[in-house]
């Protein structure tokens, strides 16, 4: 049997999917077997500012903005 702590404390694997969708998940989650060895930890990460930069005006920015498709960029490089 494989038990789910969150924060330390151990929690019924019906609550997990209620903490996982939640995006207020702060503390590290840990896996661990019936004897208590941890079987694997899985710790919140935060989006790196290239991902957060990513927002629709920037999208709708650099649609509007000037671009090549595959064959024109290869024209202008010289590959064929």
């Amino acid at each position: 049997m494989v038990t789910l702590y969150v924060g330390g404390k151990a929690v019924k694997w019906a609550d997990a999917e209620h903490l996982f969708a939640d995006d207020t998940l702060t503390e590290s989650v840990e896996l661990r077997n019936a004897a208590g060895r941890v079987l694997g930890v899985f710790a919140p990460v935060e989006d790196p500012d290239w991902v957060k930069a990513i927002t629709p005006e920037e999208i709708a920015r650099r649609r509007a903005g000037p671009f090549l498709t595959l064959e024109e960029y290869r024209r202008q490089t010289g590959e064929q």
